[in-house]
């Protein structure tokens, strides 16, 4: 098995704990672009028009007016996609690797924003203005953060900024709460290809500990990162790296996470998702508004 960069999308889980933990290799952060999201972005483009719902569909995007979709156009001229979240008027949480994965790297972002389909629809606004995290590391994948920075746009039903932690949740691990997902993306492991329906979608899925998470992986899981359970029957899967992880804390929703990697070819070994935990990172993030 080789690991991907995580997109984001319901599909079934079948765990054993009799299953031995992938080698080192595994883990590599190189080479999103040409594994996920060049191939998506040509799926999507075609089957975006379709209407079959599967999944978990959102039903109007104002249940998640902060997604962004990313378009990313690479030097190699193929477009790939992303998924990212509002945070500010002009500013956009994303993925390191969404903009350089160690192999491709992109000229231009195009967000969209205010819509369920990634293709069509929606506020889009292209940049070339992208701050990756310095010290982003694509063979431990740690630092997997960037910012993008676009022209203002206004708030309105369809488009919010999702908050940020607060100074008194900066030392919380967030294990126990549930976390929100959402995406543009596979739906079963058992699909070859792209589903007819690119409508965003949504699941939840229970945060664990880093400790439990370590548990998967030979890769060293750090204090940087955050995990999701990978049992139940659900999780993450072929689609939307650099999306948000949310949960509801203090009665407000609040973003967490940043999807970073996985283990592919498939969703349904039973290992955690493994995101960027977004509190290990506030001050670069206030430092890049």
């Amino acid at each position: 098995m080789r690991i991907l960069f995580l997109p984001i999308f319901l599909c079934f889980l079948l765990y054993s704990n009799a299953e031995p933990l992938p080698n080192r290799e595994s883990y590599s952060a190189i080479g999103y672009h040409a594994k996920i999201g060049i191939p998506r972005a040509s799926k999507v483009l075609m089957t975006e028009s379709m209407r079959i719902i599967g999944g978990k569909p959102v039903q109007t995007i104002t249940a998640h007016p902060h997604q962004a979709g990313i378009i990313a156009l690479l030097t190699s001229g193929f477009t790939s996609i992303c998924g990212g979240s509002l945070i500010s008027n002009k500013r956009i949480l994303t993925a390191a690797h969404c903009w350089y994965d160690g192999q491709n790297r992109a000229t231009q972002f195009t967000v969209v924003l205010g819509s369920t389909t990634i293709f069509n629809g929606g506020t889009r606004l292209v940049t070339k203005d992208v701050a990756v995290h310095p010290n982003w590391n694509t063979k431990d994948v740690t630092h997997d953060i960037a910012i993008a920075k676009i022209n203002t746009v206004s708030f309105n039903n369809n488009i919010q900024q999702i908050p940020l932690p607060s100074v008194s949740e900066v030392n919380l691990d967030f294990a126990g709460l549930t976390g929100t997902v959402a995406g543009y993306g596979k739906t079963s492991d058992a699909q070859n290809s792209f589903p007819p329906t690119t409508s965003l979608q949504y699941i939840d899925l229970p945060i664990i500990t880093n400790q439990v998470c370590q548990r998967s992986f030979q890769l060293n899981i750090h204090g940087s990162h955050l995990c999701t359970s990978g049992n139940g029957r659900v999780g993450t899967c072929d689609g939307d790296s650099g999306g948000p992880l949310t949960v509801i804390h203090n009665r407000r929703r609040i973003q967490v996470g940043i999807v970073s990697f996985g283990l592919g070819d498939s969703c349904q070994t039973g290992h955690p998702s493994v995101y960027t935990r977004v509190t290990a990172f506030l001050n670069w993030i206030n430092a890049n508004m």
